[in-house]
C-alpha cells in the first residue's frame, strides 16, 4: 500500500496540479480546495483498487494534506528564496509523513502487489511509474526550489518561467539510458538542446555547443536522473 499512496501523493500534488490550477491557488483559497479534492479524488481511487476497507485512511490523507496546503498559502509566504526552499521540503515531509502513519495504522505497509482493473500492479512496476514521474514535474519544482535557495534567486527563474519540458524530457532519457544499462549516452542525450546553428561568413553554417538554462539545475537534474535509474535498475 506504502507503494500506491507515493504513486498517489505524486499524480495528485503534481501531475494533475497544471500551472492554471497553481495560480489559483495563490490566489484563492479556492484554489486551495481544489487541489486538495484532487489530491482526496486520486489517493481514495488507488486505495479502493487495492484495499475497498482502506477508504477512511485514504480520506484521512486527502484532508490532511489539504490542511497543511491551507496553512502553507495563508500564513507562510516567505520573503528570501531560501525561505521558499525551506517551507517547500517542509511541507513535503509533512504530506509523506501523514502518508507513512497511516499506511502503518492502515495495516500491510509493504504490501508486495495487487491487481487493479484486471491489470497486475506489482511493488516493481509501480516503483518504475512512480520514478518516472518524479522524474517530470516534483524534479521541476524540487531542483528550482534547491537552486534558488542555496544559490539565490539570480541562478534560475522563478517556478513559471524558464525551460520545463525540456529537461524532464532529458532526465526521462537519461534514467532509461542507465536502467539499460548505456549510461555513455548521457552526452549524448545532452548534447541536442544545446547545439545552436552560426553563419560563418560565406562558408557555410557551423554548430555550436551552447549552455541551455541553469547549469546548476542540468547537473542536479542529470545527478537525480542517474540516481532514479540506478535504483530502477536494481529493481
Amino acid at each position: 500500500m506504502v507503494y500506491l499512496m507515493l504513486l498517489a501523493h505524486l499524480l495528485g500534488d503534481y501531475v494533475f496540479q497544471w500551472d492554471g490550477l497553481a495560480r489559483l491557488k495563490m490566489r484563492s483559497l479556492w484554489g486551495v480546495v481544489a487541489h486538495g479534492g484532487i489530491v482526496t479524488a486520486v489517493t481514495l481511487l488507488l486505495a479502493l483498487l487495492a484495499e475497498p476497507t482502506w477508504w477512511p485512511y485514504a480520506l484521512l490523507i486527502g484532508a490532511t494534506h489539504t490542511a497543511i496546503d491551507v496553512v502553507r498559502a495563508r500564513l507562510l509566504h516567505p520573503k528570501r528564496t531560501s525561505w521558499e526552499m525551506v517551507w517547500y521540503l517542509l511541507d513535503q515531509v509533512a504530506h509523506l509523513g501523514v502518508i507513512g502513519l497511516a499506511v502503518a495504522a492502515g495495516g500491510d505497509p509493504w504490501q508486495a502487489g495487487l491487481t487493479a482493473l484486471g491489470l497486475p500492479l506489482n511493488r516493481e512496476v509501480i516503483l518504475y511509474v512512480a520514478g518516472y514521474l518524479l522524474l517530470a514535474q516534483p524534479a521541476w519544482v524540487l531542483l528550482r526550489f534547491v537552486v534558488r535557495g542555496i544559490w539565490g534567486p539570480e541562478a534560475a527563474p522563478r517556478l513559471g518561467l524558464g525551460e520545463k519540458y525540456g529537461p524532464m524530457a532529458e532526465r526521462v532519457v537519461i534514467a532509461t539510458s542507465v536502467v539499460l544499462g548505456q549510461p555513455f549516452l548521457i552526452p549524448v542525450v545532452l548534447l541536442p538542446r544545446r547545439l545552436a546553428s552560426i553563419q560563418v561568413r560565406e562558408e557555410g553554417v557551423a554548430l555550436l555547443v551552447r549552455p541551455t538554462g541553469s547549469w546548476l539545475e542540468t547537473l542536479l537534474g542529470v545527478a537525480l536522473a542517474v540516481v532514479v535509474g540506478l535504483f530502477l535498475r536494481m529493481l
